[in-house]
């Protein structure tokens, strides 16, 4: 299995806002962007949606600024919201779950109290569960928990502030395999956690970056997914160099992840 990390330094920091065109890896047609306002997001929203293309991970951060990835057709009734109080998402919540719906992606930005969500649901059957607002010993703790129940997690994320970090996380009944989780950590501890995992055949599968851009949390599973990579790019210049190196060898995002200008992002063919 092929395992690759990297933390790429970059001088200027900045954000990619150039929409990719229509790629396809595996077969999978995607379609990709980074660095969109909240205006030009909506409009490639209803443009991609009218061609066919579902959101798979959507992640906001300081601005709003907003980074997603679409895949064509697959999967069934979703729904997504972008630029929600965090009043608005419980609500947002409470109504989609009424209606057979369950957050599959969540991403928050700002300050805890007063961040700013964005999610996907999509109508699933399975049994889960989700919170926000949880500092690091919580978000552990109910790792911890979901384990010992039966449940993985999905989707991760990290909001407030360097000094006061918030987690929201998705967790899904679990089809059974072992997985960790890790927070709080720097690059380097990033990568040695990551290094010591991918070495017993584990991958991530979620990466979220903390305010401030110097700490991640991750998800990690045993799937037999193959090849993959993982990559952390300090600027939007570098991600949008790394995209297109990785999509000309037939490799697409399936989650990007960004806050302060730093690029969380995994690779599959």
């Amino acid at each position: 299995m092929k395992r690759m990390f990297a933390a790429v330094a970059a001088v200027a920091m900045g954000t990619c806002g150039v929409a990719a065109p229509a790629h396809a890896a595996m077969g999978v047609a995607f379609r990709a962007y980074s660095g969109a306002s909240e205006s030009t997001h909506q409009a490639r929203f209803e443009s991609l949606s009218r061609q066919g293309y579902r959101p798979i991970t959507v992640s906001v951060s300081e601005g709003p600024s907003y980074a997603a990835v679409w895949v064509k057709g697959g999967g069934g009734a979703w729904i997504s919201r972008s630029g929600m109080s965090e009043a608005g998402f419980r609500a947002r919540f409470d109504d989609y779950l009424a209606q057979g719906y369950q957050p599959t992606s969540v991403s928050a930005t700002g300050p805890a109290g007063r961040a700013t969500f964005t999610a996907l649901w999509e109508k699933r059957s399975e049994r889960f569960f989700s919170r926000m607002g949880l500092t690091g010993t919580q978000f552990a703790a109910y790792n911890r928990k979901a384990y010992e129940d039966g449940y993985v997690p999905v989707s991760i994320d990290v909001y407030g502030t360097s000094s006061d970090p918030r987690y929201v996380a998705v967790w899904r009944q679990s089809q059974g395999g072992g997985w960790y989780f890790s927070y709080g950590k720097s690059s380097a501890a990033h990568k040695k956690f990551f290094d010591e995992r991918t070495a017993e055949g584990f991958r991530p599968t979620a990466v979220a970056v903390a305010p401030g851009g110097a700490r991640f949390a991750a998800i990690y599973r045993k799937d037999g997914v193959r090849p993959w990579y993982h990559y952390i790019d300090t600027s939007g210049s570098a991600y949008q160099r790394r995209f297109d190196s990785l999509v000309a060898r037939g490799l697409r995002p399936v989650q990007v992840n960004v806050e302060d200008g730093v690029y969380a992002s995994v690779w599959v063919s």
